[in-house]
């Protein structure tokens, strides 16, 4: 049984059970995670069966891997060393079967081992790895798949395999400089947070009860800290409901395609993380472009590539743009000078590789160049960031500890 995985970012996740005829006149059962039948069937499609005998909706089995994916899915770096192994072995002049065989044997991870023997039980089908590929969309991207594809066709599978690893690596490691910056603060306003709930709910019920024994005249600050933390005590399970409402109720509110858009104008409008979040979207296309390239893919399904993975919406339209004028004839950089989006310099380097006929390497310096740029845009985000939380935080426990101290100070006043 062929097992496809058809993760989304969102909505349920329902199980399918299929039958499918290929044009190799053989009948192949399986199953899809997806959130819909019309999903489940481009995913069919996508993976290259044509004709569609049955499609069922079934109840799914309890499994940690759907429950959990990220936990206990199949991890980026494990999808790097298994390109760069499978090329090496490739190269070694082993056939791509045995290869797999080899690869499976020595997985240590269930899910990873799952996914290559899977992709084995397709090839011996009589599929290409391009197409068992495109069964676990969400451990091999479409850029990932693509490069495979394009490899085949040029007999050069071992160097798509390294391009595949390298490209990969490359967006793995801008992702994670992105959560480590991100990491520090993010722990600060976490301790602010646990000590300032330490202090309510630990340190300030005694106090208050010492004041209320001593009928102490109380300052505006003890009062109203009073005040919040009894409101949050006598109607916690209202404030628990009500923070899950609005989680939820934001969630919901999230997946409206009239606010996605919105969203994602608002994000590219904020000061330096509007320039980060442009900036990333301008490096991944000249890292995919110029990859696929190299690997002897043509511009306009590259620009298909890009915009399917690109996240933010406002840059999705303005590629689908340039992709639209670039299949009328109009190149890539006469489009993207017309959209105030793009950077004047993406534009003339791009016209420049137009020009020189080297668009791969011309993208490969962009991209580069785009990289380091991120870098030193996210440095500059995390220095302006640190002292506003350490400010907000003083401010926090200054107000705390003026609430506690304030009155304590007033009784031992009026003792003496």
């Amino acid at each position: 049984m062929i097992v496809v995985t058809w993760y989304l970012t969102c909505g349920v996740i329902m199980t399918y059970k299929y039958t499918v005829y290929t044009t190799d006149k053989k009948i192949v059962h399986g199953t899809l995670d997806v959130v819909s039948e019309s999903v489940a069937e481009s995913a069919l499609y996508h993976a290259g069966y044509d004709y569609i005998l049955s499609l069922i909706k079934v109840a799914p089995a309890f499994s940690l891997e759907r429950l959990l994916p990220t936990l206990f899915g199949v991890k980026t770096q494990e999808v790097i060393d298994f390109a760069n192994q499978l090329a090496t072995l490739v190269e070694s002049g082993i056939s791509i079967l045995i290869s797999l065989d080899l690869l499976a044997g020595q997985a240590s991870k269930k899910a990873l081992k799952k996914v290559i023997t899977g992709l084995a039980e397709e090839i011996r089908e009589g599929g290409s790895l391009s197409q068992a590929l495109g069964h676990y969309p969400r451990v091999f991207p479409e850029t990932y798949r693509q490069v495979i594809k394009a490899s085949e066709q040029t007999g050069s599978l071992e160097t798509g395999l390294k391009y595949a690893a390298s490209y990969t690596e490359k967006q793995a490691t801008a992702n994670q400089k992105i959560k480590r910056a991100m990491m520090y603060p993010a722990f600060v306003l976490l301790m602010a947070v646990a000590v300032a709930f330490l202090l309510i709910t630990v340190a300030l019920p005694p106090l208050v009860n010492l004041f209320e024994s001593l009928n102490a005249d109380l300052p505006w600050t003890t009062k109203l800290l009073i005040g919040i933390t009894s409101f949050l005590f006598d109607y916690k399970l209202y404030v628990l409901g009500g923070i899950v409402l609005l989680i939820m109720s934001i969630v919901f509110l999230l997946r409206l395609p009239s606010v996605k858009i919105f969203r994602d104008s608002f994000i590219l409008k904020i000061p330096i993380i509007g320039t980060i979040s442009l900036e990333r979207g301008i490096q991944h296309f000249c890292q995919t472009a110029s990859m696929l390239l190299k690997a002897g893919l043509r511009l306009p399904p590259i620009m298909d590539i890009i915009i399917q993975a690109n996240r933010n919406r406002i840059i999705r339209q303005a590629m689908e743009q340039v992709r639209d004028r670039l299949v009328q004839g109009e190149g890539l950089s006469q489009p993207m000078s017309e959209i105030a989006l793009f950077p004047t310099l993406l534009v003339e380097m791009t016209a420049v590789g137009e020009k020189t006929g080297a668009m791969d390497t011309t993208l490969a310096t962009l991209a580069d160049f785009y990289e380091k740029k991120i870098d030193r845009n996210v440095d500059t985000l995390i220095t302006m960031i640190e002292p506003a939380l350490t400010v907000m935080v003083g401010l926090v426990v200054l107000f705390i500890a003026l609430s506690v101290i304030t009155p304590l100070y007033t009784i031992l006043q009026s003792m003496r």
